[in-house]
């Protein structure tokens, strides 16, 4: 599953000196939904063999 973090948690989250599992926990508050940005990419997403940065490439509809 995919987790969407604050900036200020990257590092800890990123970190292999942060094992305890309640510090790991109070990490993944959820993000706030007026903080998210949704805009529509190609169907070339879709196809799993395809990678690279034109799958997050906005288009227009």
């Amino acid at each position: 599953m995919a987790v969407i973090l604050e900036p200020h948690a990257y590092g800890p989250w990123l970190s292999s000196d942060l094992t305890d599992t309640e510090d790991l926990t109070q990490l993944l508050a959820p993000f706030p939904p007026e903080n998210m940005k949704a805009y529509t990419v190609d169907r070339w997403v879709n196809n799993p063999k395809n990678d690279g940065a034109s799958c997050v490439e906005r288009v227009n509809e």
